[in-house]
């Protein structure tokens, strides 16, 4: 009787690996079709390195002068 309760218990345990292998699976593919995606928007077109980053520097806040009441 104790063999073919361990059979079973294997059986399941083969059914869940399987089953939780494809998960895997499946979830692998989508993010490496993210991945694929992600780098494909951020090709720069036809504007050069030089370019972008002229385009995406980060300017300086500008200085506000105010004036302060003394006194």
């Amino acid at each position: 009787m104790g063999g073919f309760v361990e059979k079973l218990r294997l059986a399941e345990k083969a059914a869940e690996d399987i089953y939780f292998a494809k998960v895997n699976r499946e979830l692998i593919e989508a993010l490496h079709k993210r991945i694929q995606a992600e780098k494909n928007s951020f090709q720069p077109s036809d504007q050069s390195s030089a370019e972008l980053s002229r385009d995406w520097a980060v300017k300086p806040p500008e200085k506000k002068t105010t004036a302060t009441a003394q006194g």
